[in-house]
């Protein structure tokens, strides 16, 4: 008989490197910065509990769990953390306050801000504070600061003077009152909740105010505790096993819905449909901000009565008297790729329950047809001053907190368009700039634009064709909305089509932006660069010239699908082999380094977004070695087409000589390089990264390019 062969076992660092290089590949991560602190913090050091391959999962890891058996205390997921790390916008030297203390985003944080910042961590749990501050030690993270406090009341001693640069919150937090902790310019980044929905959400400090200023993304964190905890504010429906919570609002007497429940509801269609495992969070963020006695429905699954019956999430619902509405979902066709289509439904309950559920398909309906396509919601937070007025409380998208009143804005549909017929059956079509950076270059397409802050669509139009070509159209009416979808499916951008006539030949047209007009009949579209959301419009045209308006009243939807992206995507490296009297300057690299410790390799980092491989390697050299190289002294002399075992994304490493530099090798960063020295070319020291050494025997051999790592 044969041993069993011993079990493999899992290297650490080579799985952190993994999540690393998923996290980039799904867009998550952003910078080099963010990038920097996933390669270099370990996490299972923050959860030795749990496999190491579970710690390096793309998932939650629990810690910690109150007595009802819930997480009271978790390490989130990467995703996530570096969502709203990116949202932070995390410099060198930045003051971070942290609120809700886990250990393992500190000591992300930590990296991030480098040596010359400062973190901060707080929670209200001595527990979790002490496990937290443990593992920062243990680590390598013994700077960050821990504190065990409520966080609505802080030590004052804790704010740094001037206030912290950035505070990133990893609780769920009903009200948002640490706005006065923050410097002028500061970010908050925090999960905030809006009637038990939750998106973690990036803000701007300015004068007292929080301002948003990117994408709302639906998260989940374990609850605040102390003095920042919440009443959800639930009643239960007598008898029948439905609770209805007015987490955001004044709760309403339920009592009288007993007899509402046991009747069957009205439905009421919406003609809005969604993709199955497409989310829709902002039409409920829009709702829950739209409609007065908005609250939300769950069930006990053993004795509810309602029919039919509500998914284990609660429902967005909403109250009138002893009716209710609440909206569901119904599947009405497979889809497409397979995951099915679904249509929201509204089912109404009691007296008035037909007209409650009219009420709030009409408000979904709104939301398709002005807001889903639109930009992202904007949120203002402004202090809490007194007792607020009884109006602005039932004031729509307004939600009043114990310490803030928080606005939200919902930018309406961007784009208008206009199709333009002759009597002869010809589209006018409008040849855009081939130079510049707007959508559709160079491509023939329909005149129009964007709608400005506080204009309609049809405002839009008028405005556009009157700028752009000097146009009044009398008879202008809405034809057709125009969806672009990416190639997932998704929502990317949309556009309302009118139509109107013209009788006037191209070139007395006074054409004002983009290069040409042109009549055009539609067999010739096959010969010219189409944009193709104007070609499927115009293909609509010609099967229905008088489209009807559907149930809901809603223009007919053309959609366009866009071909999906088969580029590969690389990361750029740029690598200096600076050359004296024969010998190469290579640096080793910290024991505790994130990428090849204690090995030896030359002073190198990843460009950034806004910089070309040139400045990233004066950049790079600079920070790491204080020598200073001109652009004008720098020239390629490799290319290494580098694919390591494992990861998911390539690797173009660009290696530079200098003819000229000044200054001495300096360590300027102790904590990934530990010494830089001068070692001949024919004999490099032992360990040096592999793909170092090859890059040096290629450079010594005067070759431009090697590929390595690929089969």
């Amino acid at each position: 008989m044969s041993a069993p062969p011993a079990e493999q076992l899992v290297d650490p660092a080579a799985l952190r490197e993994q999540l690393a290089d998923r996290l980039l590949a799904d867009g998550r991560i952003l910078s080099p910065t963010v990038e920097k602190a996933f390669r270099a913090v370990p996490r299972h050091a923050f959860a030795p509990d749990v496999d190491v391959k579970v710690a390096y999962a793309d998932d939650v890891i629990p810690i910690q769990y109150a007595a009802n058996g819930r997480t009271s205390s978790s390490i989130s997921a990467p995703w996530l953390q570096a969502t709203m790390l990116e949202a932070a916008r995390p410099r060198p030297g930045d003051r971070v306050l942290e609120i809700g203390s886990g250990g393992y985003n500190a000591a992300l944080i930590a990296e991030a801000v480098g040596a010359s910042g400062s973190v901060t961590t707080v929670d209200i749990d001595p527990l979790v504070t002490a496990r937290a501050a443990r593992h920062l030690a243990a680590t390598g993270y013994g700077r960050v600061r821990v504190v065990t406090a409520d966080a609505e009341h802080l030590p004052a001693e804790i704010v740094p003077e001037g206030g912290f640069d950035a505070v990133i919150v990893t609780v769920n937090a009903w009200d948002l009152p640490w706005a006065h902790l923050l410097a002028d310019g500061g970010r908050l980044v925090a999960p905030l909740r809006l009637h038990q929905y939750t998106w973690a959400i990036g803000f701007t400090h300015r004068d007292g105010v929080l301002t948003s200023d990117g994408p709302l993304t639906s998260c989940s964190f374990v609850p605040m505790q102390g003095d920042g905890a919440w009443d959800s504010h639930r009643s239960t429906i007598p008898g029948r096993g439905i609770h209805l919570a007015f987490e955001d609002g004044t709760p309403l007497p339920v009592d009288g819905l007993a007899p509402a429940v046991d009747t069957p509801p009205a439905t009421v269609r919406t003609h809005v449909t969604v993709p199955g495992q497409v989310p829709f969070d902002a039409l409920l963020l829009y709702l829950a901000g739209a409609l007065a006695g908005f609250c939300r429905l769950s069930a006990d699954p053993d004795t509810t009565t309602l029919t039919p019956p509500p998914p284990h999430w609660p429902s967005a619902a909403l109250v009138r008297g002893t009716s209710l509405a609440r909206l569901a979902s119904e599947k009405i066709s497979e889809g497409e790729d397979g995951a099915g289509l679904y249509e929201f439904v509204v089912h109404g309950y009691g007296p008035a329950g037909h007209s409650a559920a009219e009420e709030m398909a009409e408000q979904v309906r709104h939301w398709q047809r002005n807001h889903r396509a639109a930009p992202f919601p904007r949120l203002t937070v402004r202090p809490r001053t007194g007792t607020p007025d009884p109006s602005s409380t039932t004031a729509p998208h307004v939600f009043t907190k114990r310490h803030t009143v928080i606005t939200v804005d919902w930018p309406v549909v961007p784009g208008t368009a206009a199709l333009l017929t002759d009597n002869q059956g010809r589209y006018l079509l409008h040849l855009r700039d081939a130079n510049k950076p707007i959508w559709r270059p160079g491509q023939w397409a329909l005149l129009g634009g964007n709608t400005e802050p506080g204009e309609t669509c049809d405002e839009a139009i008028v405005r556009e064709l009157a700028e752009e070509a000097g146009l009044e159209i009398p008879d202008l009416n809405g034809f057709v909305t125009l969806d672009t979808l990416d190639a997932g499916g998704a929502f990317k951008d949309r556009v309302r089509v009118y139509h109107g006539t013209l009788n006037l030949p191209a070139h007395e047209i006074d054409l004002r932006e983009g290069i040409q007009l042109r009549w055009t009949r539609m067999a010739e579209t096959a010969h010219m660069a189409m944009d193709p959301g104007t070609l499927a419009v115009l293909q609509a045209h010609q099967n229905n010239p008088n489209p009807a308006r559907n149930k809901a009243g809603s223009l007919p939807v053309v959609q366009v699908t866009e071909p999906a992206a088969h580029r590969s995507r690389s990361i750029i490296g740029a690598h200096l082999v600076l050359l004296r009297d024969g010998a190469v300057l290579l640096g080793k690299r910290h024991p505790n380094s994130a990428f090849a410790p204690s090995t030896w390799h030359l002073p190198a980092g990843h460009r950034e977004a806004t910089e070309s491989a040139l400045s990233c390697m004066i950049r790079e050299t600079r920070e790491e070695t204080g020598i200073t190289v001109s652009e004008h002294d720098l020239s390629l002399v490799h290319t290494l087409d580098l694919r390591d075992p494992g990861s998911t994304i390539p690797r173009i490493q660009l290696f530079f000589t200098a003819t000229r530099w000044d200054g001495e090798p300096t360590v300027l960063e102790p904590d990934c390089c530990t010494e830089w020295a001068w070692w001949p070319l024919a004999s490099l020291p032992e360990p040096t990264v592999p793909y170092t050494r090859t890059a040096l025997d290629a450079v010594a051999r005067g070759t431009s390019y090697t590929a390595m790592g690929w089969t």
